[in-house]
């Protein structure tokens, strides 16, 4: 079986790593000249955690990361709004780990055969050719392949030049995401909640934190770091002195957030995963895991064997419910935080627990049966 996987950000790696553990040679091509590490930080809950492990990297995942043992809500002056001990719903499933982007996309790259990725170029179209996908490369090659996987991210151009333009929809939220120096005031994840305003500080290592923040679009200006430090100037500890301090100068990754709704993103010998097939708000902090999920299962049934219409068929079938599942919970989590203050104090004083393990807890169920 000969497998193109089109991008190398998480989903890609991901994907490659899967189908050689199984014996299933594949190539990667990546647009960009250098692995992509957009984002600084990443939250593995356990379910990603689980995934990693079904790749065979947990332990070198786990070395390089810091651990996660609470989850804290705060308001943006401070009052502890809910506090979860993510070990009640995560520890038969698997740890909660922080670590920076660019550690994780690092040890998914050196766990593949040298050679297996190439930088510096893109698949830019594909066609169905008798029982052979063909695929057109920006260096004008054309090559035929058994499947082709789409991991090009939001953006992918892929996806419109397979299922149609449909472009990945904005959800009115855009944000900053940045390392500082970890002044040991943060000991697991912690967000304080304003108005229409979220800032997130993560623990990624002894020495450094990830600090996330975010903004209804129509306030994030020129998303300057000076525009960051107002808006978020009346927030308290623990967070807020960090953002006060910032340099304007600071390293910062801005986005604006986007949506592409879970759909039957398969065709004749190609199907999409990740970001390309299913981003949506951070919220639920899935984006790594349901790439990751995503990469071992179609693996698995592709080492199973059958007929590629029905094994995409399966994948699809196994994964549909629970990637609609994170998009369904994360615009149901950014509705509550971005609403009254009041009523979220309520919610999240009162149900926060039960929210937490109600939204999550099927998210430790096996990936397949």
């Amino acid at each position: 079986m000969s497998v193109l996987i089109a991008g190398a950000g998480i989903a890609g790696l991901s994907a490659a790593r899967a189908l050689e553990m199984k014996g299933i040679e594949c190539e990667v091509v990546e647009r960009r000249e250098r692995p992509p590490t957009e984002g600084a930080g990443i939250f593995l809950l356990g379910n990603a955690a689980r995934a990693l492990g079904g790749l065979g990297l947990l332990d070198e995942v786990r070395s390089a990361a810091y651990p996660i043992a609470t989850q804290r809500i705060l308001s943006s002056s401070g009052s502890v709004l809910n506090e979860v001990a993510t070990a009640n719903v995560w520890k038969g499933c698997g740890p909660c780990l922080a670590l920076s982007r660019q550690s994780l996309v690092g040890i998914l790259q050196t766990s593949l055969k040298p050679g297996t990725v190439s930088y510096g170029l893109e698949a830019v179209s594909t066609a169905l050719r008798g029982e052979m996908r063909t695929v057109r490369f920006s260096d004008g090659r054309e090559e035929e392949y058994d499947l082709v996987i789409g991991a090009a991210g939001v953006n992918s151009s892929l996806r419109n030049a397979v299922f149609g333009p449909n472009p990945a929809r904005q959800i009115g939220i855009s944000c900053w995401r940045l390392l500082v120096r970890n002044n040991g005031e943060i000991d697991g994840w912690t967000a304080m909640l304003g108005n229409g305003r979220t800032l997130l500080g993560i623990p990624i290592s002894e020495r450094e934190t990830y600090i996330y923040a975010d903004c209804r679009l129509s306030d994030f200006g020129d998303g300057s770091v000076e525009v960051m430090k107002r808006l978020f100037s009346g927030f308290a500890a623990p967070l807020g002195p960090i953002v006060a301090a910032l340099d304007p100068a600071t390293a910062v990754h801005r986005a604006t957030l986007q949506e592409v709704a879970a759909s039957r993103w398969i065709a004749d010998r190609h199907v999409l995963i990740g970001d390309a097939a299913h981003a949506s708000s951070p919220s639920m902090a899935q984006g790594a895991g349901m790439a990751i999920e995503d990469a071992v299962v179609l693996a698995e049934l592709l080492s199973k064997g059958g007929p590629m219409d029905e094994i995409l068929q399966r994948f699809h079938q196994a994964r549909i419910d629970r990637v609609s599942w994170v998009q369904e919970k994360a615009r149901a989590r950014d509705k509550l935080r971005s609403g009254s203050s009041a009523v979220r104090t309520v919610i999240l004083r009162l149900f926060g627990d039960t929210l937490y393990r109600r939204t999550y807890e099927p998210l430790t169920r096996p990936l397949l049966p």
